[in-house]
């Protein structure tokens, strides 16, 4: 009877501690969905202002998707969704643009209903749009007095806008090195370009006099071989590129492992860098020699290696005036860009097969005898 009376006045007390676990939220964790396959996720961190929201970027699988994750999150977060399809110029997917390897152009007088997507361009907004504009490996350009009522997606390039511009979403950029530096000291991308490949071609220019200046003998040795069999040279070029670079992975890699040998790594990759610089002087200073033999130009050999790197940086050249005068799209630059590389990989190659099959100069290219002279072949000269 006790224990029934204990339990009857106790009862309305379990009851009140039952009902508040029911009321106190739960906290466990939300399962999230799985990422969809062959994507590519971009996580941008939330400005001070807006904690509770974060955006990301998915490329890949069905599109290009901005999604915003948090509290205060819209709900239609995943404006920007299109299938691409790289075999066309142009996809229109609803209201979406997409562009591949080539620029858009909004005009002030034309609206874009949806959103704009460019890969490898620029996109350069002067009207109207009514969702986000998205560039890869391009430049976002958005002039006086136009409008974009999404998100501003940079990725890999740069944005520039003028004054009196409505911006209604965020300006969200994903740039690489020279995007970091340019914002940093607030310097526009193409400008740090400009000035890193005017670098680059001033340091290679006085490496190559510096070379020939002190190797003159070697140079013109070598050089000789490169004229004289251009095949035999890339081939053992590309045979000694091969085997060296197997031979100093296994050489590098223990000396960066243990803390003695990197002195020793530095110096070797200081002497592939010098073995480098020979073999391009090689090579430029025979196509100059080459340039000036046919065009008659007189002149000693600094002369033909001033030739051969003008030749040779035209690639890179073109590629510098494209970011100076910053109106033409970001795929010419690349193209010019891949260009210049190869080039200055195929001198790499040659120059190196020059100075394997010549011994680094030591055993020039031998005369070829002179055919001997049958004497009954001799002309007669008609009697008078």
């Amino acid at each position: 009877m006790r224990c029934s009376a204990f339990n009857a006045r106790m009862m309305p007390a379990w009851l009140a501690v039952f009902a508040g676990a029911l009321l106190i939220p739960g906290h466990a964790p939300r399962a999230e969905k799985d990422a969809e396959p062959d994507s590519i996720t971009i996580e941008i961190p939330a400005p001070p202002s807006t904690p509770a929201v974060r955006k990301k970027i998915v490329i890949g699988g069905s599109g290009v998707r901005i999604h915003e994750e948090g509290a205060e999150a819209k709900e239609d977060s995943g404006r920007i969704h299109v299938n691409i399809d790289f075999d066309d110029d142009m996809i229109d997917e609803g209201d979406a643009i997409v562009k591949v390897a080539e620029s858009v152009f909004i005009p002030a007088d034309e609206t874009v209903p949806g959103d704009v997507v460019v890969f490898g361009g620029n996109a350069i907004i002067e009207g109207k749009v009514a969702g986000s504009v998205v560039v890869m490996g391009g430049e976002i350009r958005v002039r006086r007095g136009a409008e974009i009522k999404g998100d501003v997606v940079a990725i890999g390039g740069t944005i520039e806008e003028d004054e009196e511009v409505v911006i209604r979403g965020e300006r969200i950029l994903v740039g690489g090195v020279t995007s970091q530096i340019g914002d940093r000291l607030h310097v526009g991308s193409r400008t740090i370009r400009a000035l890193v490949s005017f670098a680059m071609l001033f340091i290679g220019f006085i490496l190559f006099f510096i070379t020939m200046l002190f190797l003159r003998g070697k140079v013109e040795r070598v050089s000789t071989h490169i004229s004289a069999s251009l095949l035999k040279c890339f081939g053992a070029g590309v045979l000694s590129a091969a085997v060296g670079t197997f031979a100093l992975l296994i050489v590098m890699i223990p000396l960066i492992i243990t803390i003695v040998g990197i002195p020793l790594a530095v110096l070797l990759a200081v002497s592939c860098l010098g073995v480098y610089v020979i073999a391009c002087t090689t090579f430029v200073f025979t196509v100059g020699r080459a340039i000036a033999t046919r065009a008659g130009i007189s002149g000693g050999p600094f002369v033909h290696l001033f030739l051969g790197v003008v030749l040779l940086s035209i690639p890179e050249i073109i590629a510098f005036v494209i970011d100076v005068l910053g109106h033409a799209p970001m795929a010419s630059w690349w193209l010019f860009k891949i260009m210049s590389t190869f080039v200055w990989l195929f001198a790499y190659v040659v120059g190196l097969g020059a100075i394997v099959m010549s011994r680094f100069g030591s055993r020039p290219i031998e005369p070829e005898p002179p055919s001997a002279r049958v004497m009954g072949d001799q002309a007669v000269a008609p009697a008078s």
